[in-house]
C-alpha cells in the first residue's frame, strides 16, 4: 500500500470516505506555483477541497505543506472558498486539536478501513503490480514458502517485536527499501533471543496485529539504531541513544494484508498469546504450538 494508493482510492470514491459531502474530483497531483496537491475537490456548495494524503503518521511538516497550497490557490482564485483536509492512517490527538481549531479538518484512515475499500472496488495496489504478485510483498528476494536463512519449519524460537506507530513510524518504516535490514530494541529475554530466531513485527495501537515476518540476524548487544531509521522516529527522546539491540531482516511484508488482533483473539489455540494477555512491553514470546497456529494464517494469506 503506497500513499498514491490512498491518494487514488479518496480520488476515486470520495463518498467512501467523506459521506454526504458531494465532493467532484478537479483533479489529482494539481500544480499550484511549483507545488502539486494530492487531490483537489469541488463540492456541492462550490468550494474547493484541498486534500494533502500521508500513510502513517500524520508529521507536523504535513500541515505546513497544506497551508502553502492553500495561499498559492487564492492567488490564483482571490475569491474562491477552499478547504484543507490532512488524511493519515494515525493522527496524534494532539496535532488534531491544534490543526482543527486552525481550521484544519483531519481525517484518521486506518488500514482495515482502507484495504475493505480496496477490496470491495478490487482495485489492486501498485506495490502489487510492480512485484508482479498478488497481495505478497518483500523487502528482499526471500521467498516466504521457500527457506531463507532461517527455516520457518524448523525448531526455531519465535518472537512477537511490538512497535508503538505514534514513537515510531513503522508503516513507512516496513516500506523503505534502505531498511530491509533494520534494529530492534530488546528489553525483554535478553539472554534468550538469539540469531536466527523468528520476529513477528507487531503494531500497536486501534489496528494492532501482525504486519512482518523477519528474521534475526543478529545477537542482542549494545548498539545505536541505524542512520537509516532516523527519520522513522517521531519521538525525539529516542534518538541517538545506544541501547540493548538485535538486527532484523524483513522476509514477509503484510502491511497489505495484516493479521489483527481482533482476528487473532478468536482462534482457538491463540488465548494464550502473551501479547494478547499482557500487551505492555516491546519483546513477547511466541510458543511453538502458537507459532504452527499463526505460521498457517501467514501462508494463507490470500493464497
Amino acid at each position: 500500500m503506497l500513499e498514491k494508493d490512498i491518494e487514488n482510492l479518496i480520488a476515486f470514491y470520495p463518498e467512501e470516505f467523506f459521506p454526504n459531502s458531494g465532493f467532484k474530483l478537479t483533479g489529482q497531483q494539481v500544480r499550484l506555483g511549483e507545488c502539486y496537491a494530492d487531490i483537489v475537490f469541488t463540492d456541492k456548495y462550490g468550494r474547493k477541497i484541498i486534500v494533502e494524503v500521508k500513510r502513517g503518521i500524520l508529521t507536523r511538516e504535513a500541515a505546513g505543506q497544506i497551508i502553502e497550497y492553500y495561499g498559492l490557490l487564492k492567488q490564483q482564485s482571490p475569491s474562491q472558498i477552499v478547504e484543507l483536509i490532512l488524511c493519515a492512517n494515525i493522527i496524534p490527538p494532539e496535532r488534531r486539536s491544534f490543526l482543527e481549531n486552525t481550521g484544519i479538518e483531519c481525517k484518521e484512515l486506518g488500514v482495515a478501513l482502507i484495504l475493505n475499500i480496496a477490496k470491495r472496488y478490487k482495485y489492486t495496489f501498485l506495490d502489487e503490480i510492480k512485484k508482479g504478485k498478488n497481495i505478497e510483498i518483500t523487502n528482499s528476494n526471500v521467498d516466504f514458502s521457500n527457506e531463507s536463512k532461517v527455516s520457518l519449519e524448523a525448531g526455531n524460537n519465535v518472537w512477537i517485536l511490538q512497535a508503538n506507530p505514534k514513537i515510531y513510524d513503522i508503516l513507512n518504516a516496513l516500506f523503505d527499501p534502505q531498511l530491509e535490514i533494520q534494529t530492534w530494541e530488546i528489553n525483554q529475554y535478553k539472554e534468550k533471543i538469539k540469531k536466527d530466531d523468528i520476529a513477528l513485527i507487531w503494531v500497536s495501537g486501534k489496528e494492532a496485529g501482525i504486519y512482518a515476518v523477519a528474521e534475526v540476524i543478529s545477537d542482542p548487544c549494545s548498539m545505536a539504531y541505524l542512520p537509516e531509521e532516523e527519520k522513522y522516529w517521531i519521538d525525539e527522546k529516542q534518538k541517538h541513544k545506544t541501547k540493548k539491540r538485535v538486527k532484523i531482516r524483513i522476509i514477509k511484508n503484510l502491511i497489505n494484508n495484516p493479521i489483527f488482533r481482533y482476528r487473532l483473539k478468536k482462534i482457538r489455540g491463540l488465548e494464550g498469546l502473551s501479547i494478547l494477555r499482557q500487551p505492555q512491553g516491546t519483546n513477547f514470546p511466541v510458543t511453538k504450538d502458537e507459532w504452527n497456529i499463526i505460521k498457517q494464517l501467514i501462508k494463507g494469506v490470500n493464497n
